[in-house]
């Protein structure tokens, strides 16, 4: 604005006070003016006015443009480029601080020169005349800490040559930069201080001072200079590479992609607390392998061993494939539990492919490790044979010696459990953490609460069964021929030994002396599979399945005997009380402990439920001879249209195409004709 009206000059520095004194003072003075548009008023040109009056009218245009007092400045986010250094919060303020005068020198050349405004703001500044806004700033811009900071002629240029050449960026002050550069004494101080031992500062230092020539730094500088650099280079030596890692960026690997099955990661874990060994009576911490399914983080499989071995990884295949079906990628480290011929075959017989992680990157299998502290230490935590790093001391001898105390005395030590014991609280630990809520997978309603919260790897697996997911399931006979593992033996007489027991199929009578592939169990000693040499499946041989009872005749006569006895008694006993006298035989009981009892109780409830589900469910025998006569039972009565249970149908129809039933049918329905040829026979 160049023109005022005498209203808007009226009462300023070097203006009389009334419109009409200004007025006349103009027409005396010949100012130089013209009419307003819209009015009858006539206003003065910018250039007439006294300096103090154009002085005072600048300063008012400043402050009516500035912002107000109590506001702030917003930093402008300027352009960062490639190699240009990043500006602190401080140098941004004294930049924004520095661009308000250059505004404002800018607004003011639009009424006069740029050197009048350059000393009209500078008398003004020192005069102690400049609005709140500017004289709030001048400190700020100035960026220097001595007493008196004002504003001066040079530097307002200086700021608006900047300002034209750099921009915004040309007005930051500059800041120091910390000095990079490596002093001579470093590298014999990280020599002593990069060790795996981890020395402290103080004790590298003591050794740079007593096996390094002089000059030496002091204690000060050599910390200044280590805080300058970055925790990898500071940690190299004293760290192992995979220790390393964990100071280093990483990939967040996402499973949104992933169906049920696609993944399974697995990986063994060596338990924190001591159970007792069925086999030898001491304690022992057992191996525990584990697989989860990594798109639902469900576990899928677990197994225990004395160590990490392909036994415990094919038994957990086993239970994993039995419960939830086939796997694509199996994922795990190259262990030699995982990575070795047996179970490379066995994935390869089931279709699926093994990946192993790369050595020292436990990081890209975090899901699996994660699971080892929030179900495995947290359980092992529960027993007080717990032996962990963080176990207290004193505590930890004294069980150590308690239970070392009774295992010499023959005793069962009460702080170690038994591997039975151990293995049920296993299951129910892995089987609460599958419904319990896990963090990385989606959210869901409670059903029971209503609130929201993430899905257990129960409900996701339900989840994706709903939405179309199929589980692939191997058969029966596959699963048990490949997981379990096989050893070959020799046979006598229908009998194969193998692990201290003897087991009996009457199919081996026609290979006696021949040596044929077992496959057996850990988890069930109760039968092993038989194969020949070819890999033909014989079938299944049960533990003693040959065995009775030498002489039971004799205990036949002896019960008679004892019958004949107390029946003899009871005779007596009438005769002498004239009524009838029932004699009952009591067995001793010994003394239990509670422990004992709390077991009796317990397994008193289980055979009670056992007796009950018996009561009202089909049984189907474990004795192939004996499922062969039900099955002829259960032919005839459908022949002749007897009511059977739907259970019992069931059974029948599927049993009707089972090859033991059909090879049990070939030797026993003959009807007088000669026996069929050996089929295993050479």
């Amino acid at each position: 604005m160049n023109w005022y009206s005498a209203k808007e000059l009226a009462g300023l520095p070097g203006m009389p006070g009334t419109e009409r004194a200004i007025q006349i003072r103009a027409k005396r003075e010949k100012w130089e003016g013209q009419p307003r548009l819209g009015s009858k008023a006539v206003e003065y040109a910018f250039a007439v006015l006294p300096a103090e009056t154009q002085n005072a009218l600048l300063l008012a245009q400043a402050d009516n443009a500035a912002p107000t007092p109590t506001s702030t400045v917003e930093p402008q986010i300027e352009e960062q480029r490639p190699g240009q250094q990043q500006l602190t919060d401080a140098q941004r303020q004294v930049m924004s601080a520095r661009v308000a005068f250059v505004r404002e020198i800018e607004r003011m050349s639009r009424m006069v020169s740029q050197q009048r405004a350059i000393e009209t703001l500078v008398a003004h500044a020192k005069a102690d005349d400049l609005t709140p806004y500017l004289k709030q700033l001048v400190v700020l811009a100035n960026d220097r800490k001595t007493a008196t900071r004002n504003l001066s002629e040079r530097t307002l240029k200086r700021w608006i040559a900047d300002f034209k050449k750099h921009g915004e960026r040309g007005l930051a002050p500059k800041r120091r930069q910390a000095d990079m550069s490596m002093p001579a004494w470093a590298g014999d101080f990280l020599k002593r201080y990069q060790k795996p031992q981890k020395p402290s500062v103080e004790a590298a230092y003591q050794l740079l001072i007593e096996q390094t020539e002089p000059p030496h730094p002091s204690i000060h500088q050599v910390r200044r200079w280590l805080a300058k650099l970055s925790p990898e280079a500071r940690e190299r030596g004293r760290r192992s590479p995979q220790e390393l890692k964990a100071l280093k960026s990483f990939n967040r690997l996402t499973s949104d992609h992933l169906l049920p099955n696609d993944v399974w990661v697995a990986d063994g874990h060596k338990f924190d607390a001591e159970v007792i060994d069925p086999r030898t009576g001491k304690p022992f911490r057992p191996e525990i392998t584990t697989c989860l399914d990594w798109r639902t983080r469900r576990v899928v499989g677990y197994a225990i061993n004395v160590a990490e071995s392909a036994l415990a990884t094919l038994d957990m295949l086993k239970m994993g494939i039995g419960r939830c079906g086939m796997f694509r990628q199996f994922y795990v480290d190259n262990g030699s539990g995982f990575d070795n011929a047996q179970v490379r075959e066995v994935i390869d017989r089931l279709g699926g492919d093994m990946t192993n992680a790369l050595p020292y990157n436990s990081q890209a299998r975090g899901l699996i490790e994660r699971s080892h502290r929030s179900v495995l230490v947290r359980l092992a935590k529960e027993f007080d044979s717990y032996i962990g790093a963080d176990m207290d001391k004193h505590a930890g001898t004294r069980i150590h010696r308690v239970s070392r105390k009774a295992l010499k005395e023959g005793q069962q030590p009460v702080e170690i459990p038994t591997l039975e014991e151990f293995w049920s609280r296993l299951a129910e630990a892995l089987d609460a953490y599958n419904d319990r809520p896990h963090s990385s997978l989606p959210k869901c309603r409670d059903p029971e609460t209503g609130a929201k919260r993430h899905q257990t790897p129960n409900e996701a697996w339900e989840a994706a069964i709903a939405e179309g997911f199929q589980p692939l399931i191997a058969s029966w006979d596959l699963t048990q021929a490949l997981t379990r593992p096989q050893e070959v033996r020799t046979t006598h007489r229908g009998e194969v030994r193998i692990n201290s027991h003897t087991y009996f199929l009457r199919e081996l009578e026609l290979l006696h002396g021949e040596q044929v592939r077992v496959a057996w169990d850990y988890r069930d000693a109760k039968q092993v599979g038989i194969f020949s040499l070819e890999g033909v499946w014989i079938g299944e041989a049960m533990i003693e399945g040959n065995a009775r009872k030498a002489f039971s005749k004799l205990e036949q006569d002896e019960d008679r005997r004892i019958h004949g006895q107390l029946a003899r008694l009871g005779d007596k006993g009438k005769t002498l009380t004239g009524k009838d006298v029932e004699i009952q035989v009591i067995e001793p009981v010994p003394a239990a402990s509670e422990q004992q009892q709390e077991r009796q109780i317990a397994n008193a409830r289980a055979y009670a439920k056992q007796l009950a589900d018996q009561g009202t469910r089909f049984q189907i025998p474990q004795d192939k001879m004996a499922r062969y006569r039900l099955w002829k039972k259960l032919d005839a009565q459908m022949q002749q249209g007897e009511d059977v249970p739907k259970e019992a149908r069931d059974w029948y129809e599927h049993y009707r195409e089972n090859r033991d039933l059909k090879a049990i049918a070939a030797v026993m329905d003959t009807d007088g004709l000669p026996p069929v040829r050996n089929p295993w026979a050479k």
